[in-house]
């Protein structure tokens, strides 16, 4: 019997059969959705997922490049910027916004993680803890627009990682961290997370008070989801093991003593065209040209995932948890 480990729910749960098609593996994982608060869960963790994360997944690069050669003025300019974009700058912070790389949601521009931190208030000066951070790109960025305090944690990384400029990354369980931050950021990693209520108790617990944390995951409750049913690709079947909807998340978070103050919509055009290489029987890891999208298809699917994201159905979102 399938019982949601949300909710408890057993009755009238809908069973699905997903393949592992971002490498092409084409294994086959069972999962259920929750008839009452809608999570889709896969219904057995695999006890062994080390084939399904190999050497090339993302979070086993052992370090990344790194190089800041700014000078002091470009420094000054950055952090001018830097500001303005967190909605506590200056006149000049306006100025030179305009003149250096505009913000973009789309995780391609180097800037799109303003648009979530602004929301939480995040300062620059704020110890700010990435969980799930692989190696510390995001991290590396956030440093040369101006943070000070990073560290990042991810069980998956070969060793801890200690970058020249003072950026950490510590190869790491989540519970084992006992520092307290002022800002707390999962980003995509919480569909990994086999115990998604602990988790959450443990970012109540490091995360100081009157302070956010910001969970971004793909959400089942989308219209992405019921178009492409098991081909979606945020599905990720069997590494994403709880693909939450916002009733799901809200539930959490209540149980967590989690406020969820804010929910934004963020899906991009990914979760068309990647899902229409799924439909295709075609891996993720295989190059986009097998797919033969236009430019046409694909500022179509841009402007469609705009729509969805104004209309609260875009398959992925951030969940602002506020600690009082």
């Amino acid at each position: 019997m399938a019982i949601c480990r949300i909710c408890s729910n057993s009755s009238l749960n809908m069973s699905y059969v997903a393949r592992e098609m971002m490498f092409g593996y084409r294994d086959e994982f069972e999962y259920f959705e929750c008839s009452n608060c809608g999570c889709l869960q896969i219904l057995d963790i695999p006890s062994n997922l080390s084939k399904y994360y190999p050497e090339n997944y993302y979070s086993f690069k052992s370090k990344c490049s790194y190089e800041d050669d700014r000078n002091p003025l470009t420094i000054f300019a950055d952090k001018q910027r830097a500001k303005y974009y967190l909605g506590y700058g200056s006149f000049l912070g306006n100025i030179l916004s305009k003149r250096r790389h505009p913000l973009s949601r789309y995780e391609g521009s180097s800037l799109h993680f303003f648009d979530w931190l602004r929301v939480a208030k995040v300062k620059l000066n704020y110890k700010i803890l990435d969980v799930g951070s692989g190696a510390g790109n995001l991290l590396l960025n956030l440093h040369k627009n101006s943070f000070s305090s990073l560290t990042g944690v991810d069980p998956f990384i070969e060793n801890d990682i200690a970058y020249e400029n003072g950026v950490k990354i510590f190869k790491r369980e989540l519970n084992q961290i006992q520092e307290k931050f002022d800002f707390v950021m999962l980003n995509h990693s919480f569909e990994h997370m086999p115990e998604p209520l602990t988790t959450l108790k443990e970012l109540w617990h490091i995360l100081k008070p009157n302070r956010f944390a910001l969970i971004r995951i793909p959400v089942a409750s989308s219209f992405a989801w019921r178009e492409y049913q098991t081909n979606w690709v945020q599905l990720d079947a069997p590494r994403h093991l709880f693909l939450h909807t916002v009733e799901s998340m809200k539930m959490l978070a209540e149980q967590a003593n989690f406020k969820t103050k804010e929910i934004i919509f963020d899906s991009i055009e990914y979760q068309f065209s990647a899902s229409e290489k799924y439909v295709r029987n075609i891996p993720q890891s295989c190059d986009d040209e097998s797919l033969k999208l236009t430019q046409e298809e694909l500022m179509s699917f841009r402007e469609k995932a705009d729509e969805l994201n104004k209309n609260n159905d875009g398959d992925q979102a951030c969940f602002y948890l506020y600690k009082p």
